[in-house]
């Protein structure tokens, strides 16, 4: 059984939009009548290079210890954002539950057409949605590494990029040196999308948990276009579904995020009815299960 909440973060990137973006959501569809957390606002300090940082970390905080007392209940937590800052919560309380009771490492399955890996000294626009999984290595700022427990959430070589197609340079050489699996948009078409899913599962095989987090920017934006950020070309719902199917059934996915859905540059609703009929898959979908 699955919990559904979600949180209206738009501290990491500025995008007014995503404030009111998650209330549309459960306004609109039956499916989405989701437990809504609050973005929880902090005196900034002026001089940090990333804008927004202690109300980000604080509302991250609040994110990572509500979805603990999820995974606490027995039910498989679907996060619905914001923008993707949020996943330094979502996948710290994973991280935690699984290290606290079972004494396992996750893995992480990162759907984006961006990294999200720089950090406090290679941000170029000091939006904290830029940074997260930086953060989750332990890289950086101090202030974002120690949601529920202090230090690294995620090891390098458990983590797989699906979609990238805007990586700055300095992510590039982070990943990289650290060894990290990706595929970028570009690879994946010229390979095929199910023979980089069979790599993928193949080489995510040894662990036993993950968190999965999808961003509606890895997506093409002339399909979809209610985000924030968007990069031309993308999948296409087709390649959605195929890679929510595949590694659903593959892997045992303990929690999810959908992140980045902003209605203000949504037109005639179908990036929201496509979030609405995703959460409507995941749930309803044959699952591999972990606990």
């Amino acid at each position: 059984m699955f919990s559904i909440f979600g949180c209206p973060m738009h501290f990491g990137v500025g995008a007014p939009g995503l404030k009111y973006s998650l209330d549309y959501l459960r306004n609109r569809y039956e499916n989405l009548r989701i437990v809504k957390l609050p973005e929880i606002i902090m005196e900034e300090d002026p001089d940090c290079v990333l804008k927004n940082r202690n109300t980000v970390a604080a509302t991250c905080q609040s994110i990572a210890q509500y979805m603990y007392s999820v995974f606490e209940t027995g039910k498989t937590p679907l996060f619905l954002g914001g923008d993707h800052s949020v996943v330094m919560g979502s996948a710290s309380a994973a991280s935690v539950y699984v290290k606290d009771h079972f004494q396992e490492e996750i893995g992480l399955i990162y759907i984006d057409a961006h990294a999200d890996i720089n950090t406090d000294a290679t941000t170029v626009t000091g939006n904290i949605h830029g940074v997260p999984v930086a953060s989750l290595l332990g890289l950086g700022d101090p202030k974002l590494t120690g949601f529920l427990h202090p230090g690294a959430k995620i090891r390098p070589e458990n983590i797989v990029y699906l979609g990238l197609r805007d990586i700055d340079p300095p992510e590039l050489t982070i990943m990289k040196d650290l060894g990290i699996r990706f595929y970028t948009y570009p690879e994946i078409c010229k390979k095929g999308l199910a023979s980089c899913l069979s790599e993928a599962v193949q080489y995510l095989s040894r662990l036993n948990y993950f968190h999965l987090s999808f961003d509606i920017d890895s997506m093409d934006p002339a399909l979809m276009p209610g985000v924030s950020v968007p990069v031309k070309s993308g999948f296409t719902e087709e390649e959605v579904y195929e890679m929510m199917g595949t590694l659903m059934k593959e892997l045992p996915i303990v929690s999810y995020d959908i992140v980045e859905f902003n209605q203000e540059f949504d037109r005639d609703n179908r990036t929201a009815d496509f979030v609405s009929e995703l959460v409507d898959f995941i749930t309803n979908a044959e699952r591999k299960e972990a606990f």
